[in-house]
């Protein structure tokens, strides 16, 4: 359990990808914070770990299609509206050499990862704007937003995408009291265990995911808007990943 403490108490918050590592801290974060979730994926069967959670309704669907993004905001209306909007979902097991890789391919990871992102964040701020009041977006973005990894490249450009729309809703939007703003976080593999690339020493746990998501959704982080919060030990602040192969100079 997290030490971190924030009170969500009568928000109610869309976490997409719930079923998947990262989105399962994610629901139960807000929802031991008090807040209301409805988790969505397109996995019904991992859903099922909601089953009996307090404060948790699950909805399977794919949310890269336009239908199921206008069924999940109907039910939100229905049950109260929404105040936070978690971008989570996505494809990460495609690991193909860019020269190698279809368009189906291509295709399938940016429907995903990005489209669902764009359907979902748009439905979100047009329900806030109409509303008149303001709302919190933050999205799941990764140190290949801005770095590449190998043989990901369809999920990398993804990955950028989802920061350039989270700095534009922040500057299109901000003025209603939008904010939008993403995590990047590195090597979320379950368990914490050692990394010998990372500069901490260590793994990110999906909790302390969960927690930066936390932070981004209160009022502690007001004016943090279109920001990408790089949660990975320093990995980015790091010029070369293997410090054994840095040039030695001449003496």
């Amino acid at each position: 359990m997290s030490a971190v403490t924030f009170d969500c108490t009568g928000e109610r918050v869309l976490v997409t990808g719930a079923a998947g590592l990262i989105g399962r801290a994610l629901v139960r974060r807000f929802a031991d914070a008090g807040a209301d979730v409805l988790a969505v994926d397109v996995d019904a069967d991992g859903l099922k770990v909601f089953d009996g959670v307090p404060r948790v309704a699950a909805m399977p669907g794919d949310l890269a299609r336009e239908d199921v993004a206008d069924a999940v905001f109907a039910r939100l209306v229905q049950d109260g509206g929404l105040d936070v909007l978690v971008n989570n979902a996505a494809m990460t097991e495609v690991r193909t050499p860019f020269i190698d890789i279809d368009a189906g391919v291509w295709d399938a990871v940016v429907a995903a990862n990005l489209r669902s992102a764009y359907l979902l964040s748009v439905r979100a701020v047009r329900h806030w704007r109409d509303a008149g009041r303001g709302g919190v977006i933050v999205s799941m973005s990764s140190p290949g937003g801005s770095r590449a990894h190998d043989d990901q490249s369809a999920y990398d450009v993804t990955k950028a995408g989802i920061e350039a729309l989270s700095r534009a809703i922040a500057v299109e939007l901000g003025g209603l009291g939008i904010r939008a703003n993403c995590i990047a976080p590195a090597s979320v593999v379950g368990d914490v265990r050692p990394a010998t690339d990372i500069p901490s020493g260590r793994t990110t746990s999906p909790e302390e995911v969960a927690d930066a998501a936390l932070y981004l959704a209160s009022p502690a982080a007001a004016q943090l808007n279109g920001h990408v919060l790089r949660l990975d030990g320093g990995l980015h602040a790091r010029l070369r990943t293997d410090p054994s192969q840095e040039q030695q100079r001449e003496p």
